[in-house]
């Protein structure tokens, strides 16, 4: 036999290794709703970057739709078997029970993370993090970024109006606002004071709601709270029918609002083009306004969400999270993986890339210092604006498996209103008695 000579013993071990390199590598997926848009998909893709570089073995595969078309897949995918190790929620705890019980068990589709979170500084220290949990247990770490939604508006159109936009403390106060804002410019063209969503888009609905309802106390049952059966659901009283009409006028009656169909996207480009001057929206805005033309950010500012009045009272927005969060499916084949890249998250270094999107990033500790308050300006203030005018504990949608269908039946009947004009006493007595059914 011949021997083997030093160096070919060496490219033999080198093989090996690459060998078993290459087999020992994890391969992470994770779904998402916001990875196409820009300002997530570069924060998304340093975060990557980042997290590869420190682990070699590990390969990690972001992929998903838009958020409109999100939500279905997902659940066909829960059902089936099929989801991602990571998947993506948005708006927080308010989606936890409707996709965690599309599995049986404790937790349902979703990895119990107990033992990371519970008693732990994370606990505290990342935004929203009390309100991820499903039976008792968290199931979801906050470990992304956040935001509540305020009204960003165009700054040199009020100017040319001679509007001062710290005068809108209140939603009649916004409706005459938006009245002097929408008119016929000097090219023929239409300005409009407002942008609202008039499509199939869930945010027909969606913006609407947490605008002018919740701050009322038009909710499912009382303040959303149980007990969830039909005689304890208040769909289609005075409140809900002040808040569809008050919306609906501004509509049709007042027209300040861009007509045609167009969902979210459609919205932020007439925002863009100045084709209207004020549109609804959260941090994440600042982010996506800096991708689309930086420039803009000069002529971009915002003011509180107005307080709402009703029957002669004056109820504040209230204070709600909308934040991005993380967790890991049941079915996950590499789950310790997969929970040691959501921890990584949370660090100081992952959250300054995750800055990058545009959004308050998670970790207080991050967010709250001075490097990131004078890199993002707009966010300080809106966090600022919060605190003096919002209200918490913000009213949050009930954390029920039939949640789900319950914004399904609302989004439908949103757009008999609001694209369709129906009446909204009609359409909503319809809305409350499929709600009803639910419950029987």
């Amino acid at each position: 036999m011949k021997k083997l000579t030093l160096p070919l013993v060496i490219l033999l071990i080198l093989v090996c290794v690459s060998a078993v390199v290459a087999q020992e590598k994890v391969r992470l997926t994770v779904e998402m709703s916001v990875y196409v848009e820009a300002p997530h998909k570069k924060a998304f893709d340093l975060l990557k970057e980042a997290y590869e570089l420190q682990n070699p073995n590990v390969e990690i595969v972001y992929y998903g739709p838009a958020y409109d078309e999100y939500w279905d897949k997902l659940a066909v995918e829960i059902v089936s078997g099929t989801e991602a190790d990571i998947v993506q929620l948005q708006d927080a705890a308010a989606r936890y029970a409707t996709y965690a019980s599309l599995r049986e068990g404790e937790t349902g589709a979703f990895v119990n993370l107990d033992q990371y979170i519970k008693g732990t500084e994370l606990e505290d220290k990342l935004i929203g993090q009390k309100e991820l949990v499903f039976n008792g247990h968290y199931i979801g770490i906050a470990n992304y970024a956040t935001g509540m939604r305020g009204v960003y508006y165009r700054k040199s159109l009020f100017e040319e109006a001679g509007i001062d936009a710290d005068t809108i403390i209140t939603n009649e106060d916004f409706l005459e606002v938006a009245k002097s804002l929408t008119k016929s410019k000097d090219d023929g063209t239409m300005q409009y004071g407002f942008g609202a969503v008039i499509s199939t888009h869930d945010f027909v609905y969606d913006e609407m709601k947490t605008f002018i309802c919740y701050p009322i106390g038009a909710t499912y049952s009382p303040l959303n709270k149980p007990p969830y059966e039909p005689d304890n659901i208040i769909v289609g009283n005075e409140a809900w029918n002040y808040a569809f009409k008050w919306w609906q006028d501004m509509i049709f009656t007042h027209k300040v609002v861009a007509p045609g169909s167009y969902d979210k996207a459609d919205e932020r480009d007439l925002f863009w083009n100045g084709v209207v001057a004020m549109n609804i929206d959260g941090p994440w805005f600042v982010g996506m306004t800096k991708e689309y033309n930086e420039a803009l950010l000069d002529d971009l500012d915002i003011i509180a969400s107005p307080d709402i009045v009703y029957n002669g009272e004056q109820y504040p927005f209230n204070k709600q999270n909308y934040g991005i969060t993380h967790l890991v499916s049941s079915n996950s084949k590499n789950p310790d993986e997969a929970i040691k890249f959501l921890l990584w998250m949370t660090t100081p270094e992952a959250q300054a890339l995750v800055s990058e999107c545009g959004m308050i990033p998670s970790n207080t500790d991050y967010s709250t210092g001075a490097d990131y308050y004078e890199t993002w300006p707009l966010n300080a203030k809106l966090a600022s604006l919060a605190e003096e005018r919002y209200y918490e504990p913000p009213i949050l949608d009930p954390e029920i498996p039939e949640l789900g269908e319950i914004n399904r039946i609302m989004i439908n009947f949103a757009q008999a209103a609001f694209i369709n004009q129906e009446d909204v006493a009609d359409v909503l007595d319809e809305a409350a008695e499929e709600i009803k059914a639910l419950f029987r």
